[in-house]
């Protein structure tokens, strides 16, 4: 009776190994063929990302290129209609609306301002430029008699926009960066008065006086202030 209960036992323990060992080898098979989701090596990723980033930095490149090359044609066939004297009325018209929005060159007496993060700390929240700045001054600038405003080569206008992503501030979708150049034509006079007064940009000039953060203001006779090159899109819009 002995020896047939220990035979019982030993039938038992090798089944239960037999089914243990079945499942490992079904797990281990299921984990050979299952693909790894996650990258192996994050720095293909990385560079990737870093290619899609110069293409489509090239291609907004050329795209500006072919803007001004599309405004300059439209210049000339402008020249042309008021050399046959047709509609001059019009052209003019037409000119002084591609004005109003930014579309030409302008330039006159006016402002230049760089705004730049602090060289004698470490970089901090109140230490460096942010886009914030750079909108609140531009809103400033409108208000304090500016015609026109043109930050580090790019024309301000009614849609454009100013953003940062992390640490990368964006002006009408274009990376830009430190120092930022903010060149203004408009009365001068109402907006050196205006940009010297500490209570009027209380925050900058807390942080100049604190941290150290570079605020400087030169007036200038003549400032020049490209077209703006890039695209209006247009919503809802209805040709009478």
């Amino acid at each position: 009776m002995k020896s047939f209960i220990s035979l019982e036992k030993v039938n038992k323990v090798a089944i239960i190994l037999l089914i243990l060992g079945a499942g490992s080898g079904l797990l281990i098979t299921a984990q050979w063929k299952t693909k790894n989701l996650r990258v192996s090596n994050p720095v293909f990723a990385y560079v990737a990302l870093q290619d899609t980033r110069d293409k489509l930095t090239e291609e907004q490149s050329q795209m500006k290129n072919q803007i001004d090359s599309l405004q300059d044609e439209i210049k000339k066939d402008q020249e042309k209609l008021k050399a046959q004297n047709v509609s001059k009325k019009k052209v003019e018209e037409v000119e002084q609306y591609t004005e109003m929005v930014g579309l030409t060159e302008k330039q006159g007496k006016g402002v230049v301002i760089t705004i730049d993060d602090s060289q004698t700390v470490e970089a901090s929240i109140d230490s460096i430029t942010h886009a914030a700045d750079l909108r609140d001054l531009v809103n400033f600038l409108w208000s304090t008699g500016a015609e026109a405003i043109g930050i580090n080569g790019e024309r301000i206008v009614f849609n454009s926009s100013i953003d940062c992503i992390v640490n990368t501030i964006l002006i009408n979708s274009t990376k830009t960066t430190r120092p930022f150049t903010i060149s203004v034509v408009g009365d001068q006079k109402r907006l050196l008065e205006g940009l010297q007064d500490e209570n009027n940009l209380k925050d900058i000039y807390k942080r100049v006086k604190n941290e150290g953060m570079i605020f400087k203001i030169t007036g200038l006779r003549n400032v020049i202030i490209p077209a703006y090159n890039g695209s209006f899109p247009i919503k809802f819009a209805k040709i009478n």
